[in-house]
């Protein structure tokens, strides 16, 4: 079914409505666009109970994944409900922030302002003697002070919207989705780079980040409750650079695994937007900013066939007397 064939479903009088809408908007808007918003306008407002869940899965994908922040801010200008959030890695960051309250605003504010420090606590001369001698990679504990800061003490329980993540356990393989306990060390244990910071030892496990194992949620989003399913997609980007340091190299075969995962999960999502983030490392955390810049076209050059998607998914709910 296309959307020409929803408007022969509306009656007489809803095209009625539609004829009405003030002249000074005709010139602007087709037919097309006014039945659109009217719908669209329909569905938004409809109570949770009376329409198909929305579920919102975030890939991983280091600094690129900040582009999420984007897609976030233009779907909540376009009023649409969002009713359960699963990501992975930068996706897991951004998506808890989000999930707990924080207004679009807010996140990019934080954009501006993060910095290694923020992460690990062996940013400096004393944590290069302990990798060089002591033989240990990097700690990222200053992500759960970060998280701390941003929101308190917050556990799952208490998130506005249901929120879950994903980490691996480097000691089996296993994926371990967090959907419950405290939220700040299960967002570190998700964007936990493996070979660039040591496993986060929690609850017997040590966990890196979930990317190896679950890079785009789409699965863990569905298993919360989720009808229709948007998936914000930050790929790799193999062209721009080649990688010169043995950390770089790590990423990339990292990425390289990413993106067969991104292809099959990508199949089990309604609506796919994809972030093409080129030449911005993993790490550059100074383009976080421009990254999110990323998500903000994307989403914006899609609205339209996004809604347009939802509304034929969602029909029989607008329709519904």
């Amino acid at each position: 079914m296309n959307f020409s064939v929803v408007k022969q479903l509306l009656n007489v009088g809803v095209l009625l409505l539609l004829c009405s809408v003030s002249s000074f908007s005709l010139p602007t808007q087709t037919e097309d666009d006014l039945l659109r918003q009217w719908m669209w306008q329909q569905f938004i407002h409809l109570p949770s109970q009376n329409r198909p869940k929305i579920g919102l899965a975030l890939s991983a994908g280091g600094v690129r994944g900040f582009a999420h922040v984007g897609t976030l801010e233009v779907l909540d200008n376009a009023g649409l409900p969002i009713d359960r959030i699963a990501g992975t890695s930068m996706g897991s960051v951004v998506g808890s922030l989000y999930a707990a309250g924080l207004p679009t605003e807010k996140l990019w504010d934080i954009s501006e302002h993060i910095t290694m420090d923020n992460i690990t606590p062996d940013f400096n001369v004393m944590g290069l003697f302990r990798f060089l001698f002591a033989k240990k990679l990097p700690s990222s504990s200053n992500l759960v002070n970060f998280f701390n800061e941003q929101l308190g003490d917050i556990q799952f329980e208490d998130m506005k919207i249901p929120f879950s993540c994903a980490a691996m356990d480097i000691k089996t393989g296993e994926r371990v989705v967090f959907n419950s306990g405290p939220l700040a060390i299960a967002v570190r244990s998700s964007m936990n780079l493996p070979g660039i910071f040591e496993p986060v030892q929690y609850r017997h496990r040590a966990l890196v980040d979930g990317a190896v194992v679950d890079y785009l949620p789409v699965e863990s989003v569905r298993s919360m409750g989720a009808d229709y399913i948007i998936a914000s997609v930050t790929p790799p980007d193999f062209f721009s650079t080649t990688p010169q340091t043995v950390a770089a190299y790590l990423l990339r075969v990292g990425d390289v695994r990413g993106a067969a995962m991104i292809e099959e999960a990508a199949q089990k999502a309604n609506f796919v937007l994809t972030n093409r983030v080129l030449d911005i490392g993993t790490l550059e955390l100074d383009k976080l900013h421009k990254a999110g810049e990323v998500g903000v076209i994307e989403a914006h050059k899609h609205l339209k066939e996004l809604q347009e998607d939802i509304l034929l998914f969602g029909l029989p709910y607008v329709l519904k007397p």
